[in-house]
């Protein structure tokens, strides 16, 4: 009767196991493509998500659409998210009293000015003042102060502020505008060359970014096994696949 116990609490056990349900996760993630946006079919975050459950059981890791200048909320106690991937801690975060893990970066990025080529403009164009910039709903700029509120960023600081980089992108190639911030990604994954041959690109980086993992420790993910679970897809070459993908660099 005593092995009968064992074998049936073993079995038990195995049954739990395999029919346990896996934690959801909820990753948070707003317009920044190529890392997301939903007009794209596919993207990094969401294709680094489907590696994610590809590679284990435990965890379901879901995709939360939000607004740029909810990430902070969405990350909070009470939030509807457990943690962001391509996030830099720089971005605001020390500012927000979240208990936050930050894992090594998964690139390393970087943003420049953009401009139209035009007869006898050069990288001195960058320099000049009183251009009319465009920039991004929820985004932040050093030479803006930071300033978070599009209000005064419209107001205060005359910059134009649309909710994606293709309107702004629009907007200069149509001469409405005299300058824009563009990734190194984002003009190697979704600018055509044709496109690209019209730009003055700035050669100087105006941010260097370490795009990393930003968890909540606190919430239903510990952040370690999350820090495992990337290591995995880079041990396994996935990460560096689902770079080249994107026409970036397969290593970082």
């Amino acid at each position: 009767m005593k092995y009968l116990i064992t074998i049936i609490t073993i079995l038990s056990g195995l049954f739990f196991h395999a029919t346990a349900e896996p934690i959801q996760v909820r990753v948070a993630a707003y317009e920044y493509p190529p890392y997301y946006s939903e007009q794209m079919q596919s993207h990094l975050v969401g294709d680094v998500i489907k590696a994610l459950n590809h590679i284990q059981q435990d965890y379901h890791f879901s995709l939360e659409p939000i607004a740029p200048n909810a990430r902070y909320v969405a990350l909070s106690a009470d939030g509807c998210c457990d943690l962001m991937l391509f996030e830099d801690i720089d971005w605001g975060w020390r500012d927000e009293d979240i208990d936050l893990h930050v894992t090594e970066p998964l690139l390393v990025g970087r943003e420049r000015f953009v401009a139209l080529k035009h007869l006898n403009r050069d990288q001195r164009f960058f320099e000049m003042k009183g251009l009319r910039f465009g920039g991004i709903v929820g985004y932040h700029y050093p030479f803006a102060a930071n300033e978070k509120d599009h209000r005064i960023l419209e107001e205060d600081y005359g910059i134009y502020l649309a909710h994606s980089h293709e309107v702004n992108l629009q907007m200069l190639l149509n001469k409405r505008l005299d300058l824009i911030m563009l990734s190194d990604e984002y003009l190697a994954a979704m600018v055509p060359r044709s496109v690209k041959e019209q730009l003055l690109i700035s050669k100087k980086p105006y941010g260097v970014f370490n795009m990393a993992t930003v968890v909540n420790k606190n919430k239903n993910v510990d952040a370690s096994q999350v820090e495992h679970l990337i290591d995995r897809l880079k041990e396994n070459g996935r990460l560096s696949a689902i770079f080249k993908k994107f026409k970036l660099p397969a290593s970082h």
